[in-house]
Parts: C-alpha cells; sequence; structure tokens
C-alpha cells in the first residue's frame, strides 16, 4: 500500500475531492492565480507557465500538490518542479505519480534524497515504471558495491542519467565486459561516464571489446572502457578516415593504434581537430611521431588557450639556454600552477617579459608560428 494511501483523510482528498464553484472551475480559480496563490510562483513565472499549462479544474493540481506534500516536499521544491515540468501538475496522482515515488522510496531513496531527485530531474517521474524506473533500478542495485546506495548515486551530478537511457541491452553488455575479465570499478566508471555505450548492439559490442583487446588494451586497465566507447560512438569509415588524417603526417597504422591504446580520447576528435595540432607540433615545432607517442595528451589540449601560449614561453627559454627542448612534452601536461611556477615564476629575473608573452599569447593565436 502506498504511504499517501495510508492516511484515509488524504485518500479522500486525492480521489473523491467535490467540485465546487470556489475551487473547481477556471473561471473561480484561473492558472496565473492558482500558480501564484498555492504554489507561490512569481506572477511572471506563472504567467510563462500558464502559456503552456491550462487549470480548468484545481481538483487535480491539488491532489497532486497533497500527494508531493506527503514525502516532504515543500511548496518551494513543489514549485521549482512545476517551473520545470509544468505538466506534471496535471498528472494522474494515484496511477502515475505515487507508485514512482514509493518505489523510489522502498529502494532506499530517503525523502530528503527523493525531494533532491525529483526536484532536480523532475523529468525522470515521465518515464513509465515498469519499463524505465523498475529495471533500471533493478540494474544499478546489480552493478554497485555492497557498499553504495541507490540514493547517493542518484542525487548526483546527472545521476538520474541511467533512467532516462536505460535499455535492456545493458545487462547483457555488462556480463559481457564481466566475462572478459574487466573489473566492477571500469564497469560502473564506463555506465557513469558513457551509459548509452552500455546500450550498444549486442553482437556489435562483443566485436568492439575483441578488437580493443587485440588492438592490445589492458581488460584491467580503465583505459579499455574508453577505447571501446570510442569505437561505439564511431560511425562506420571513421576510423579510417582518421587513421588517413595521421597518414598524412607520416604515420603508419600500429603507430596510431598504439597511440589510440595510450591516449583513447584522441578519436574522439574530429579529423580537422587533429589536423592542427599535428600541423603544429610536427611541421613548426619538429617533433617527431616518437615525441607525440611519449606525450600523446599534447593532441587533446586546448590549442589555443594552452599550447600557443605555453611553447611561446618555452621557445623564450630554450632560446636562452635555461631549459631543454626535451622538458617541452611534460611542460604542456601539467597543471597550470605548476606550471606558473616551473616555467614562469623561475626565470622572470631572467626575462622580465616572460609573464607579458604568456599572457598575451593566451588570448588568441600568436601572430608567427612558435618554433623551436
Amino acid at each position: 500500500m502506498f504511504r499517501f494511501l495510508s492516511n484515509s483523510t488524504l485518500l479522500q482528498t486525492l480521489l473523491f475531492r467535490p467540485l465546487s464553484s470556489a475551487t473547481a472551475t477556471a473561471t473561480a480559480t484561473s492558472t496565473v492565480d492558482y500558480l501564484t496563490n498555492t504554489l507561490g510562483l512569481a506572477r511572471p513565472s506563472a504567467i510563462a507557465i500558464a502559456e503552456q499549462l491550462k487549470i480548468k479544474t484545481t481538483t487535480r493540481p491539488d491532489s497532486v500538490v497533497e500527494l508531493f506534500k506527503s514525502f516532504g516536499f515543500t511548496p518551494t521544491h513543489i514549485a521549482t518542479i512545476v517551473s520545470k515540468l509544468p505538466s506534471l501538475l496535471l498528472a494522474n496522482p494515484v496511477k502515475n505519480l505515487a507508485p514512482k515515488l514509493q518505489f523510489f522510496s522502498d529502494n532506499g531513496v530517503s525523502d530528503p534524497a527523493l525531494v533532491h531527485i525529483i526536484s532536480t530531474d523532475p523529468v525522470i517521474l515521465r518515464r513509465s515504471l515498469q519499463n524505465q524506473i523498475i529495471p533500471s533500478i533493478s540494474f544499478l542495485k546489480d552493478l554497485l558495491p555492497a557498499d553504495h546506495n541507490i540514493a547517493s548515486l542518484l542525487t548526483a551530478k546527472r545521476g538520474t542519467r541511467l533512467v532516462h537511457t536505460f535499455s535492456r541491452q545493458m545487462m547483457p553488455n555488462v556480463e559481457t565486459l564481466r566475462s572478459h575479465g574487466v573489473p566492477e570499478s571500469s564497469i560502473l566508471r564506463l555506465w557513469a561516464l558513457r551509459p548509452q555505450t552500455l546500450s550498444f548492439n549486442a553482437d556489435g559490442f562483443k566485436g568492439v571489446l575483441k578488437r580493443v583487446k587485440e588492438m592490445g588494451f589492458d581488460e584491467k586497465g580503465l583505459n579499455l572502457i574508453h577505447g571501446v566507447y570510442a569505437l561505439c560512438a564511431m560511425k562506420e569509415g571513421k576510423w579510417e578516415s582518421k587513421v588517413s588524417v595521421f597518414r598524412s603526417f607520416g604515420w603508419g597504422e600500429e603507430e596510431v593504434i598504439a597511440l589510440f591504446v595510450k591516449q583513447p580520447t584522441i578519436m574522439h576528435l574530429s579529423e580537422e581537430r587533429m589536423k592542427k595540432p599535428l600541423d603544429f607540433f610536427m611541421n613548426e615545432l619538429g617533433w617527431m611521431r616518437e615525441d607525440i607517442s611519449k606525450y600523446p595528451m599534447v593532441l587533446i589540449l586546448s590549442f589555443e588557450k594552452r599550447v600557443v601560449p605555453r611553447c611561446r614561453v618555452l621557445q623564450l627559454l630554450i632560446e636562452k639556454g635555461l631549459v631543454s627542448r626535451k622538458s617541452m612534452g611534460r611542460a604542456l601536461t601539467i597543471p597550470e600552477d605548476r606550471f606558473t611556477k616551473v616555467f614562469l615564476s623561475s626565470y622572470e629575473k631572467e626575462i622580465p617579459e616572460l609573464l607579458e608573452v604568456y599572457q598575451s599569447n593566451k588570448v588568441g593565436l600568436p601572430q608567427s608560428a612558435v618554433s623551436v
């Protein structure tokens, strides 16, 4: 029995409220007035919502409000929900809303957590209880370690994404990963980052997993899930198209594969986005393929905001003999505060204009190419 149905007075309120002239007609209580007076919405917000929502009788909205209150929602929470999803105010509270709220409550989602989840993502209450909510929560229970709980995951940033993206294909694909020795922590990471990957066609998913293992990905390493995602997300012919970009700079496919294994996110880049750093590092800076293979992250760093400004600084330091060319790869990948300390502050006496060079080049591309 649903929690709110245990209260007979509330049950009567939700199911058998009489339609009186004072509360049930649109002429007595306009949509805007209802939203402002009952929910406390600001009039401009209420007017905007009223363009999407027409309350002809207050019976159902009142029932929805009472239902939310019975689960610990305050008027402010309810106003937030209605602002995000006005149509929810006209949903059937008994048939559609209460079973879903009760299901979450019965599965370890306390009232405070439930309030947070629904207030953040009310669309979750539009999902099918039988086809989306129940299967997705069952899936999570199977996936999560024993010391994790459903509420902590659903209240995290974008935590309700699984409910929206869940497909019955996910569990077979999880079992495929498990059968190949992929750790539970990696599987959970894949779900958290790219849940749509687990919805990939089962046979196709097996083929992708086989392919990344043949490329050299370690099933115990976290990079494998990034490799799986990259290939699952890639349309037919895209791999060859991207490899062709590298070939134009003298790379062989085996070298590209080795680079992909070290830094899978490289294959998320568009062909044009690949060309710019490859051209810069290999043609302007004179880097060899081995240099990029040692520091593959340089290809995915922000070209304008990080690569060019730092290279301008490093060019001056190398010309003055203060640092070696070999330090460039590390200098590009370290955090901003570390770069400032090691390569700017440490040499401000020798090159007073160093900070100015760095800051001026962070605005946009340099007037001339950087070379060392």
